[in-house]
């Protein structure tokens, strides 16, 4: 590391200190200088024997970034005269809406109370900035947000509300898709099938002549949001890495899940399959499926569904997929959007409460010129023959 520029900082859970680190950015590095008193509240992958603390820590940072595939970053680092995103993060604090990680300088008088966003409002013109397409006003807003630290391709940011904070997403902006319309259906449909906790509500609204899908946080005091591909074994993560659910390793996962013991995370990715194979949900891997920890009570659990843009063919290779629908489209849809198994337990999947969802499909669908009266039907059709499917195993069990 160089030592000339480098900044020394204590990482924080809520008031709780962590550990002692100093960073540099010309090269982007990490030290790890002192574990503190409460080095057991670290970061999930900080605390694995043997972890490689330098290494984990710039990879724990490096992961709370904003991705260099999201609309605009080169005009968002050019604006707030930042190297990278890395860089960007330690303009501020850290503070998030996915967990209760901060930093300060070593000199720092704070306490997590006084300057948190869940309990605090702050200034969103950074997220307003975004959601505008506004690169130019970046110069002169403050940095010390929770966006610097969303990940993930879409247009999207944190709103400070009256009554809390809310995250505007607006999908990939190409012009054209319509991601959120998606989103906000899926959520709908989780809503009527599995509990109130295992969902991550969303709600359609407009923003600026655009339909954003937002959402609350996820987590509660004393949570945190951990990537699956951070807790799970070996055996598993290989099965998973980089790919999706799907038929030609489905079977050896769940049956891996299985063996390891791990009910609570089976009978997850099971109501997730479901989920998917009737919502033709586009981009789920382990990034996007998460597990809540309480660092206080060190109870665990599933985080509820989320991440599920471009949904029901709200992409533009979605509607390549399903805008001439054929028997192929069929064998398409069913092999790249779920993985179903006739062993499967499905004793909580009740087809009434799907009763009327074709008609709220298409209400909701056809508020966007993105989906032609045609496409509507076809993507009906298919959800339709989708759910016999699933309505069938049902049966069987």
């Amino acid at each position: 590391m160089n030592k000339s520029n480098e900044k020394r900082y204590i990482l924080m859970f809520e008031d709780y200190e962590v550990l002692l680190f100093s960073v540099s950015f010309d090269p982007n590095g990490i030290e790890v200088l002192e574990k503190r008193e409460h080095f057991e509240m670290a970061p999930y992958q900080l605390t694995k024997e043997n972890a490689n603390l330098d290494g984990t820590l710039y990879t724990f940072f490096a992961r709370r970034v904003i991705p260099v595939t999201r609309h605009g970053y080169d005009k968002i680092m050019e604006a707030t005269g930042c190297r990278d995103s890395f860089e960007l993060v330690f303009k501020g604090h850290g503070l998030s809406l996915s967990n209760h990680y901060w930093f300060k300088k070593e000199d720092e008088n704070l306490k997590y109370e006084d300057i948190n966003f869940f309990d605090n409002r702050w200034d969103d013109s950074f997220a307003r900035a975004l959601l505008n397409d506004d690169f130019e006003a970046l110069r002169n807003v403050n940095l010390d947000v929770p966006d610097t630290l969303t990940q993930g391709w879409a247009v999207k940011g944190w709103i400070s509300e009256e009554d809390g904070p809310r995250l505007y997403k607006l999908g990939i902006q190409d012009g054209h898709c319509e991601e959120s319309l998606g989103e906000v259906l899926t959520s709908r449909l989780a809503k009527r099938l599995f509990k109130e906790n295992e969902v991550l509500e969303y709600e359609l609204r407009e923003w600026n002549g655009r339909y954003a899908s937002v959402s609350k946080p996820m987590i509660k005091k004393d949570e945190d949001l951990v990537h699956l591909s951070a807790m799970l074994p070996w055996s598993l993560y290989k099965l998973y890495r980089n790919k999706n659910m799907n038929k030609r390793f489905g079977k050896e996962f769940f049956e891996e899940i299985n063996r390891s013991g791990m009910g609570d995370l089976y009978e997850f990715f099971v109501k997730l399959s479901c989920l998917r194979a009737l919502c033709f949900v586009p981009d789920l891997h382990f990034d996007n499926i998460g597990i809540i920890r309480n660092l206080i009570t060190k109870e665990i659990h599933p985080a509820p569904f989320y991440d599920l843009a471009g949904s029901f063919g709200g992409t533009m290779d979605g509607q390549k997929v399903l805008s001439n629908l054929n028997q192929g489209t069929y064998l398409i849809v069913y092999f790249l959007y779920g993985y179903l198994d006739p062993n499967w337990d499905l004793s909580w999947y009740d087809p009434s409460k799907l009763e009327g969802f074709e008609d709220e499909i298409r209400e909701y669908l056809s508020k966007s010129s993105f989906y032609t009266p045609k496409l509507i039907d076809n993507i009906i059709e298919v959800y339709r023959n989708q759910k016999e499917a699933i309505d069938s195993l049902a049966n069987k069990n």
